[in-house]
């Protein structure tokens, strides 16, 4: 194995951004791993393809690849990336089917001649009492709402949702609308309204109740949607299913649930109507007391842009690869190849992390316009659909069974990539159990500190990183488990020694899980981890402090970073990203910080501009910095 260096990660580029899809991992890595692990004319396999960027990121290096993803909308992510369609004719295919819904629904989305872009929704319930009211009408106490009437508390939520309100309308050329009691209820007529004729029912999917994700009982696609909407994109949607080339059909489709989200209730109303609210990003079917009704023409027009620039992102960088995405099983694809003989260079191996994301659940929405509605049941991510022990059994079978079956695709030498975030010991023991019993030893591990946080680690804010661990493993059939909790801590010493004796406790799990790692410590004695680190530290909220000094070579981290920063700009400024990367290479030892806390450690030392990007070191901390920082 080549010498494997710390690559900083770098923003999503337009071609993956044709979609919203959880757990997309930095392509600039991704591809750096590959062209280090896997020869000229190998074969790298993903099992869990997800956004496709492993497949596409080979396709670029003109390296084999096969891809499998049981989630639907995954699966067409990905066949889009790897063979996107002809750009004029499916442009022009999009703009017509547009053209035509936009006359359907052109009296139903019109105020004086002027298209409607959106309108704010107030959510009406129902109080015990019997009374409807709406945010407007209830008492306010704490941070609950009131019924003014029996002082019963109300919840604004979808599933107590039996009506909306109207109050504001956006039109198209970003104006608001000084809206009369006629326009209102003409809007709110129209917005419980099939306004298209479609054959909703065929996209009308029932949740699996997963009270985790906000999915109660009896919630259907349709709940998530105003029916004027929801007839529309139906309507959308059959026409799609009409176009000959499947090719172009398949990135309609793709556009088309992009789509989808923004133009449901799931958007909140911010910004004083300025900008039309957020990308939906809350973790869960989550619908706002105040929410948005988006003209879905409006849009898809306006996405279409973005779509497009994606495609001729894909278009600029192709190759002669053999790229194969298969809509199945991880597990039945993996048997498929063993069956066949087929041997792999590399797998890229990106699990479920436990319970921080249900795929399968979370992707309704989507695949409910793809009329493929899977079994949740093939979903391997723990979830709240079943009991927890039930769910985390089939986890720990689920993984324990995918790595068995990557140890007999693997060539020999062949490399298994891991990328992996929890801070829930559950899943930790799942996956270095699995590991250990089917014979992997680790040749490298570290933390990949990402370009943005990810939506994955917004689900799960207490149980996962702000990044992925990565790891890259060998079968070797003589790997034994070692018992000795000794290079643990070692590590967390050093770390928080070079730190003054203070570390955060996020830093510290993900120190110790590395090491448990690098070291292939038994995983029975994963239960006395957090013992470990008790007996190390005091707790103090989420920071964690020596109980006593120890012995130990280290370096003053705040020091050497800042000295490094000043050598590496003598050159002159830089982007954050590669200072970053360059003083990581020296921090591995003690732990690599968070750019949080590496930019604390620079703060007064560099000057950054808006675009984050690295200005200028002064000489003098105590004059010039202060009149470079009034400059800036």
């Amino acid at each position: 194995m080549k010498n494997i260096d710390i690559v900083a990660a770098k923003t999503h580029p337009p071609e993956y951004l044709l979609h919203k899809y959880w757990s997309r991992k930095p392509h600039n890595v991704i591809s750096y791993f590959i062209s280090q692990l896997v020869p000229n004319n190998g074969l790298v396999i993903d099992p869990f393809c997800g956004s496709g960027v492993v497949l596409r990121e080979s396709q670029k290096l003109g390296i084999n690849a096969i891809g499998f993803d049981a989630n639907p909308i995954a699966n067409l992510i990905s066949k889009v990336l790897i063979n996107p369609p002809d750009e004029e004719k499916f442009s022009s295919q999009i703009e017509q089917i547009l053209d035509d819904i936009e006359q359907k629904i052109l009296s139903v989305y019109t105020i004086g001649g002027e298209p409607i872009k959106y309108l704010i929704h107030k959510t009406v319930v129902i109080c015990k009492c019997g009374k409807r009211l709406s945010v407007d009408d209830a008492n306010k106490k704490g941070r609950s709402y009131i019924c003014p009437e029996c002082n019963n508390i109300l919840r604004f939520n979808l599933e107590n949702l039996v009506d909306t309100k109207i109050s504001s309308i956006a039109l198209g050329n970003n104006s608001i609308k000084e809206v009369t009691s006629e326009m209102l209820e003409e809007q709110h007529a129209y917005s419980n309204m099939n306004v298209t004729g479609s054959d909703t029912h065929k996209y009308d999917y029932e949740f699996v109740e997963n009270r985790r994700i906000l999915a109660f009982s009896g919630m259907k696609t349709s709940s998530l949607f105003t029916k004027r909407n929801f007839s529309i994109l139906c309507s959308i949607a059959d026409q799609i299913e009409e176009i000959k080339d499947e090719v172009i059909k398949d990135s309609a489709k793709l556009l088309l649930t992009a789509s989808v989200a923004q133009c449901s209730r799931l958007i909140p109303a911010r910004n004083n109507l300025t900008t039309g609210g957020p990308a939906w990003s809350v973790p869960g079917f989550w619908v706002p007391s105040e929410h948005l009704e988006t003209n879905p023409v409006v849009h898809l027009r306006a996405r279409l842009k973005k779509f497009m620039k994606g495609i001729r992102d894909i278009k600029k960088t192709r190759s002669k690869a053999s790229i194969q995405v298969i809509k199945c099983d991880a597990n039945k694809g993996m048997e498929n190849l063993i069956l066949n003989n087929t041997k792999a260079d590399l797998v890229f191996f990106d699990p479920p992390y436990g319970d921080s994301v249900p795929y399968i659940e979370f992707s309704s929405i989507w695949n409910s316009f793809l009329r493929d509605f899977p079994d949740p049941s093939i979903d391997i991510s723990v979830s709240d659909r079943l009991p927890k022990i039930d769910a985390w059994q089939q986890y720990y079978l689920s993984i324990d069974k995918t790595l068995k079956n990557i140890s007999k695709i693997l060539k020999p030498g062949g490399k298994l990539l891991i990328t992996f975030n929890n801070n829930d010991l559950k899943a930790w023991e799942a996956l270095i159990g699995a590991l250990q019993r089917n014979k992997f030893l680790c040749n490298y591990v570290t933390y990949q500190i990402p370009a943005v946080i990810s939506a994955k680690a917004q689900f799960s804010v207490e149980g996962s990183y702000v990044s992925d661990i990565y790891s890259i493993y060998s079968v070797d059939e003589f790997a034994q488990a070692t018992s000795s909790l000794e290079p643990v801590s070692t590590a967390l010493i050093k770390c928080a020694t070079s730190r003054g004796g203070t570390i955060a406790k996020n830093l510290a799990q993900r120190v110790a899980i590395i090491t448990w790692m690098k070291n292939n410590i038994q995983v029975e004695l994963l239960k006395e981890k957090d013992a470990l680190i008790r007996s190390l530290f005091n707790e103090d909220g989420n920071k964690l402090t020596l109980k006593r000094t120890h012995k130990v070579e280290c370096i003053n981290i705040v020091e050497v970073s800042r000295n490094l920063a000043k050598q590496i700009l003598k050159n002159g400024p830089c982007e954050w990203t590669t200072l970053y990367q360059e003083i990581s290479r020296e921090l591995v030892e003690f732990g690599l910080p968070d750019p949080d806390e590496l930019r604390s450690f620079l703060d007064g030392y560099v000057i950054f501009d808006k675009k984050r990007c690295l200005s200028f070191i002064p000489s003098n901390l105590d004059s010039e910095y202060e009149q470079l920082r009034l400059e800036i």
